[in-house]
């Protein structure tokens, strides 16, 4: 009775923080668990990608009364560009400077086009260790390479054309525990896992560029804060076909360059179905939707008006497992997504995974 109560007021408690929560860009969780709960380590490859715009060229120009910024912000094209490409990336620190992303505040103004991109690629090292069947310790160890281009930006005072700014380092570590709860029966296995995660500002958040700028916040590698995650996975088991449902609410404190996250939601509802092959192999697909949405960024007290919003993504995947290997492939693509202001849009995903179970 003392475990079913426990349960009910973690669920209470995280449907009550997660009111006021708006949107974000990325995930605050990378959730994944084997078919049965083991320990094991992991090697994980993930891929995101951004692209396209509601609305090109100067959508929102900043107030000026700089007569060369008047005529460049009425009507996207009037600003001379220089030709010559470049490509900045980020060697040491700088405290000296600070440049944000979608130049809200600064000097630094883009020109959207349907040629800007930006990609956020991850190599993640993960441990998950389970006690006594019933409590579960996970690591989560990233390394991150990031690149954003702008085919036209306004660096003052020479515009340029073709830029990618390109940012590689360690990420923030994240340490995180479960309670694990079962509820078998002949026909069913139900299982329940709340924990709770923190994210430790270990990673690299103050690189800064060739030209000696530091490096947008929401492009390094570490983000200089603490994070705390409140989170609840339910799985069901009948007849080798199953469902999981997840669920977590993260909050930010303020970090490098006195910038602060917003705090965000994630959910995510998937079916999957298992087959066997020839005794020892398991092929395990799924399919299903994974939801984001964030608050706005907040930057020395101001909030960040092109952060934040919400969006829903279809997803499909399949586990392939022999004995103690597993390895996960998961492909995600937006269905619709609702962004503050003219953002860059979310595109696809990728998640590739190997994995080997073992027992302590």
């Amino acid at each position: 009775m003392k475990k079913v109560i426990l349960l009910i007021s973690l669920i209470t408690s995280i449907s009550l923080v997660t009111k006021e929560a708006k949107a974000c860009d990325s995930c605050n969780f990378f959730e994944y668990s084997l078919l049965q709960n083991r320990s094991y380590i992991g090697l994980f490859y993930r891929h995101r990608s951004f692209g396209s715009y509601d609305q090109y060229g100067y959508t929102s120009p900043p107030q000026t009364s700089s007569t060369y910024l008047s005529g460049a912000f009425k009507n996207g094209t009037a600003a001379t560009y220089s030709s010559n490409a470049r490509t900045i990336s980020s060697p040491d620190f700088n405290p000296d400077f600070i440049v944000m992303h979608e130049p809200e505040g600064t000097g630094l103004y883009v020109n959207k086009t349907d040629q800007d991109w930006e990609t956020y690629e991850t190599v993640e090292l993960r441990g998950n260790f389970m006690f006594e069947n019933k409590w579960n310790f996970t690591f989560l160890l990233p390394y991150e390479s990031n690149r954003v281009h702008y085919e036209k930006m306004l660096d003052l005072p020479n515009p340029v054309q073709d830029t990618t700014l390109s940012v590689h380092g360690w990420g923030d570590l994240t340490l995180a525990i479960d309670r694990i709860f079962y509820v078998y029966n002949t026909k069913a296995r139900h299982t329940f896992r709340p924990g709770l995660a923190l994210l430790a500002p270990t990673g690299q958040s103050r690189r800064i560029a060739q030209n000696g700028t530091l490096m947008d916040p929401i492009i390094q590698p570490g983000t200089g804060s603490w994070s705390y995650v409140a989170r609840f996975n339910y799985q069901l088991f009948y007849n080798k076909t199953g469902l999981n449902a997840g669920f977590s609410y993260k909050q930010s404190t303020e970090g490098a360059q006195n910038y602060q996250f917003g705090n965000s939601i994630n959910g995510s509802l998937v079916g999957f179905h298992q087959f066997s092959l020839n005794d020892d192999w398991l092929l395990v697909p799924n399919i299903g939707t994974y939801y984001e949405q964030s608050k706005k960024d907040i930057w020395e007290g101001e909030k960040q008006n092109l952060t934040g919003g919400k969006v829903l993504f279809g997803q499909g995947g399949l586990d392939i497992n022999r004995q103690e290997w597993t390895l996960s492939f998961l492909w995600q693509t937006p269905l619709t997504q609702d962004l503050n202001g003219n953002q860059i849009h979310h595109q696809s995903r990728l998640s590739i995974g190997i994995i080997k179970a073992f027992k302590l």
